[in-house]
């Protein structure tokens, strides 16, 4: 029996645990739920092992998606437990969902900052990753403005007061909407802008800004290029000092064979690439190639534009994005890992060249807002900004509060809108999953060289998109394991070299850089994407032997077929 979920709204842990038990329960022979470990809190942080009956898990390539390193990105768990829900719930009726799940594993760790989330979804507060006090003791932070509902109504807005000396002035064209002062401007209405909350001193010479207090970033917080705090905010004591990136770390550490990866966040309406840390053209050409290749089939899938983190969504001269899981997947083993930015406000009423990230002029921001707000009241009927209301602030006295909703129509789509989020990225996930390496066998065959020595043979072929070694970045790491190839069985013995061949790497598609011009084919260098595999072997046994043929890859999975003489 088909177990249906909703996707119009977001769920909270205990939701999110039954939904995925459930699954787990109606279809056991697909899917395997288990906890890494506990958060801080006390709450599970789930894995979701899925892929087809024949063959174990491990023996398959794998292909990672994790959500909700970021407690206020929701979407991207809703997006991954439609992915769960959906390969589940198709495996058997939906051909591509069949093969894909018999041929790769998907991996799903669908919220990580469980503890933040919780916050997130079940009060006011805003927050990055963990509701726990960092890099100082809630104690210590003695000055500046804190988010505060003040008013009551469920959301942490902004706040605005007149002000002389006020950077900010309504828009002549819709009142609602707030613009820059001009740097000569001298007559009208100003104001200044503050984030909805309480000071923590008053009174006091002029409005400081206080630091977060829940300043953790876990998506800072991986060991490739992390700087301390004060260099990469929210990166943590040290790398992987949070339990919950550890558990993170650990779980593809403990999967060699995970070979890709997503990891889902908000809000941008962009597919992001590494190199975070340095030039794109500082990259192996074979890599960069690829991310734009299968980042074009997101563009297809989703909209988004796929950029670099490096000069496409972090500016040069900017500070570069350090500790970040995309990176370390890729830089430290060598996995092409995405990080998709899911749903963007902008995008949607109309503002077009957001990407790559340019310095928009005053005049295009005011533009853009105005469209936003047209947006606004044409599909949510005004409903997600909350016009300037006045309160009478018990320390600043009398301010308006308003502004956009910033949890459900800012930060992820609105519940309306949820559905179709999920369902496109999804979309561009599993294609991805869908270029990993796959090895296969052919020609399987033995010829008797004598009355007992026959010469075995094969020849691997690595069906996938990428090659057995996924990146050049890969091959540069110590230990990228090759093909191998062996017999097994008994009633026989292997008389040539070696049992197990070595049968170093298979390409892909992607190395057959050919094309057409002018109706004639050119290529570069031809590069091997199947190798033959042979042996000498004796019989032993006067009854007939058992001759099992096995190639595997670390990456690439295993594939086998029975030998008859």
């Amino acid at each position: 029996m088909k177990v249906e979920l909703s996707f119009d709204r977001y769920y909270d842990y205990e939701e999110l645990t039954t939904a995925l038990e459930n699954l787990q329960a109606a279809y056991p022979e697909l899917m395997q739920l288990e906890s890494l470990g506990k958060t801080p809190q006390g709450r599970n942080i789930w894995a979701v092992t899925i892929t087809g009956p024949a063959k174990p898990a491990d023996t398959k390539p794998g292909y990672l998606i994790d959500a909700s390193h970021h407690a206020g990105e929701v979407t991207g768990t809703m997006t991954a437990l439609y992915t769960v829900w959906y390969l589940v719930t198709r495996y058997g009726d939906d051909r591509s969902v069949t093969r894909l799940l018999d041929e790769t594993s998907v991996y799903v760790l669908p919220r990580l900052s469980a503890d933040g989330v919780e916050t997130y979804l079940k009060t006011p507060a805003l927050l990055r990753s963990a509701p726990r006090p960092y890099p100082l003791p809630e104690s210590e932070y003695k000055e500046g403005l804190y988010p505060e509902d003040i008013d009551g109504n469920g959301h942490i807005l902004l706040m605005r007061m007149k002000d002389e000396r006020g950077e900010w002035t309504p828009s002549r064209r819709d009142p609602r909407l707030m613009i820059r002062r001009g740097p000569d401007q001298e007559d009208g209405t100003f104001y200044r802008m503050e984030v909805e909350g309480l000071l923590r001193q008053w009174p006091a010479p002029d409005i400081t800004t206080t630091p977060a207090v829940w300043g953790l970033d876990f998506n800072r917080n991986y060991p490739v290029a992390w700087e301390p705090d004060y260099r990469q905010r929210g990166a943590g004591p040290y790398p992987l000092s949070e339990p919950e990136t550890r558990m993170v770390a650990h779980f593809v550490l403990q999967h060699p064979n995970i070979a890709g990866s997503t990891t889902l966040h908000t809000s941008g309406g962009v597919i992001l690439h590494p190199p975070g840390t340095r030039k794109p053209e500082e990259i192996p050409k074979h890599d960069l190639a690829i991310f734009k290749a299968i980042g074009a089939m997101g563009t297809e899938e989703t909209g988004y534009p796929c950029i670099p983190v490096s000069g496409g969504f972090v500016l040069e001269g900017e500070n570069p994005v350090l500790g970040a899981t995309d990176d370390w997947l890729y830089e430290h083993q060598g996995i092409p890992s995405y990080t998709v930015e899911l749903w963007n406000l902008l995008q949607r009423s109309g503002v077009e060249n957001l990407w790559p990230r340019t310095i928009r002029t005053p005049r295009q921001q005011e533009e853009d807002m105005l469209l936003l707000l047209q947006w606004n009241d044409r599909e949510l009927e005004g409903k997600g900004f909350m016009d300037w209301t006045p309160f009478d602030h018990p320390q600043l006295g009398a301010v308006e509060i308003g502004g956009w909703l910033p949890k459900f129509v800012v930060q992820n789509p609105p519940a309306h809108l949820l559905a179709a989020e999920c369902q496109k990225n999804m979309r561009f996930s599993l294609r991805h999953a869908r270029t990993l390496p796959r090895l296969r066998l052919r020609q399987v065959k033995a010829e008797r060289l004598g009355t007992d020595t026959y010469e075995v043979s094969a020849i691997v072929d690595n069906m996938g998109y990428l090659p057995t070694y996924l990146t050049k970045r890969r091959l540069e790491l110590p230990d990228p394991k090759p093909v191998y190839a062996t017999l097994e069985g008994e009633g026989f013995t292997v008389v040539s070299k070696n049992k197990r061949l070595d049968l170093g790497h298979l390409e892909g598609r992607s190395a057959k850089d050919g094309g057409f011009m002018l109706g004639y084919y050119f290529s570069g260098p031809a590069k091997a994407s199947a190798r033959e595999a042979r042996w000498i072997i004796r019989i032993t046994e006067e009854s007939k032997p058992q001759l099992h043929m096995r190639a595997w890859g670390e990456k690439a999975g295993q594939t086998s077929a029975d030998v008859i003489l």
